[in-house]
């Protein structure tokens, strides 16, 4: 019996050198992260979104900066019959003329009333042409302009912004942070797909080793007359199941490294071998600082705000819509005409405007307090909403903190089950080997270790998966007590 049991070794170690030899380089689970984070289209995806939402961020600071803006037309000619206004009435003259005019203006908006000042320079040309092939040139000035333009009990839309907009961008800077994570999160599921898919894969092909090789000692112990023929038959069944399982779980392998190489940007689809992580993070989280952490980090928070805030913008719009609505204006500075360029700026004489417009709704069959209910309802139902989300996201952290430590303790049992089992099974083998066990209980320690090995890894995927989640819903890394930042 020693020499059957020397034989099955060896021919064990010949099914599975060829394996050994084409083993490919490990990847860990930070690596496949790394990759997926750089490479990925989703990755590069959140890069693009980020880039444009600090761009836009731009946009709104340039709101409250001074513009220069140089304007002109160059030129304008026209020739028509137009109306005169004279002492003795209308009269309709012939125009021939050609216009140049340009200016340069320096407008500052007014965050706090909402209106603009602007300090500006314009210069005008004239050429009129006659009958005779006279022609009459005529130039006019306006060195320094002063202007202000100030609407009154109206919406101020630069007020609003000013609130709004910098909690918009700060949100944005979050929401990288959290593609970033939930990048993490999926590429560590697509991990132990395909790490579950190798393994499944490592057992059959073991499996069918092991089969193939009792299979071959029975036969000789059938030809001795040790062994009954159904025992023989059910060892036959066996290597036909263990072929099948093994077509099945190449299969599987295959789809579930297609699917990871995809998401981390592998074109070159090229084959991949992942180490099973043996490092357990030990830490505890509890449940008011993953709270704290979420709601200091996550972009959601910043969310509830912004939309509470934008519901009072629209009830303020609305306000500032239904009612007296009037505008100031006041233009000063100095103006000029002459024959010559050099004439319109001389002596120049002084220039000033103020009009104060007003418009007083007088009947509008209700449209006014229509749009001031609807802006009311609406900020109520916001107000309600967001208090609802808020609610149901803290229970969501709180049921994560909770199960990540049943996921540890699991991954903990497991681990001594997928052990006891595996000596189990390597114990029954050699017990079979020398007969002292049937083939039925030797196909229920296989069917013990496989399911042992099956659920040490589904543990280990729980507890990754959970702790991604966990990092995901909070933007914290609990093994370095730190905020999560992607730059």
């Amino acid at each position: 019996m020693n020499k059957l049991t020397y034989l099955f070794l060896i021919a064990l170690f010949c099914q599975l050198q060829p394996n050994q030899a084409q083993a490919q380089t490990q990847y860990t689970l930070q690596q496949v992260i790394d990759l997926a984070q750089d490479k990925s289209l989703s990755g590069l995806a959140a890069k693009n979104r980020k880039k444009n939402r600090y761009w836009q961020y731009r946009v709104y600071k340039s709101n409250y900066s001074p513009q220069l803006r140089l304007n002109g037309t160059l030129p304008n000619y026209y020739k028509d019959i137009r109306v005169i206004s004279t002492s003795e009435g209308d009269i309709f003259a012939g125009r021939n003329q050609l216009s140049n005019d340009i200016g340069l203006g320096l407008t500052q908006s007014i965050a706090l009333t909402g209106g603009t000042v602007t300090l500006g320079s314009t210069l005008r040309r004239n050429d009129f042409y006659f009958d005779t092939l006279k022609t009459q040139t005529q130039y006019a000035s306006s060195p320094l302009v002063i202007t202000v333009n100030q609407p009154l009990f109206q919406f101020n839309e630069l007020k609003w912004d000013k609130k709004i907009e910098p909690i918009r961008y700060d949100e944005s800077v979050r929401a990288y942070n959290e593609e970033m994570e939930g990048i993490a999160l999926r590429a560590t599921e697509l991990y132990f797909g395909l790490l579950l898919a190798q393994m499944n894969y490592q057992i059959a092909t073991l499996n069918k080793a092991n089969n193939d090789t009792i299979f071959r000692i029975a036969n000789g112990r059938y030809s001795l007359g040790k062994i009954a023929e159904n025992e023989l038959l059910q060892l036959e069944l066996n290597v036909v199941t263990a072929e099948q399982e093994l077509s099945s779980a190449r299969l599987d392998m295959e789809t579930a490294a297609l699917s990871l190489n995809s998401f981390i940007g592998n074109i070159n689809n090229e084959k991949i071998n992942l180490a099973v992580p043996k490092e357990t993070p030990q830490f505890v989280i509890e449940e008011s600082v993953a709270l704290q952490e979420a709601s200091q980090n996550r972009p959601a928070f910043l969310s509830f705000q912004r939309r509470k805030l934008e519901a009072e913008r629209i009830v303020a719009r609305a306000k500032g819509e239904n009612g007296l609505q009037m505008n100031l204006f006041g233009q000063f500075g100095l103006n000029q005409q002459a024959g010559s360029l050099s004439g319109a700026y001389k002596d120049a004489e002084q220039q000033q405007q103020v009009a104060l417009g007003f418009q007083i709704p007088i009947m509008d069959w209700g449209r006014q307090k229509a749009r001031m209910q609807t802006s009311l309802a609406n900020q109520e139902l916001i107000n309600n909403t967001v208090d609802q989300e808020k609610i149901q996201f803290e229970q969501e952290i709180m049921v994560l903190v909770r199960q990540f430590e049943i996921f540890r303790q699991r991954l903990v049992s497991t681990a001594r089950a997928e052990d006891v089992s595996q000596r189990s099974y390597n114990i029954a083998n050699k017990r079979y080997l020398v007969g002292k066990i049937s083939v039925t209980d030797l196909n229920l320690t296989l069917q013990q270790k496989d399911r042992s090995k099956r659920s040490y890894l589904d543990a280990l995927r729980q507890f990754w998966e959970a702790y991604y989640r966990l990092r995901l819903l909070t933007l914290h890394d609990f093994r370095k007590n730190e905020k999560i930042i992607y730059e």
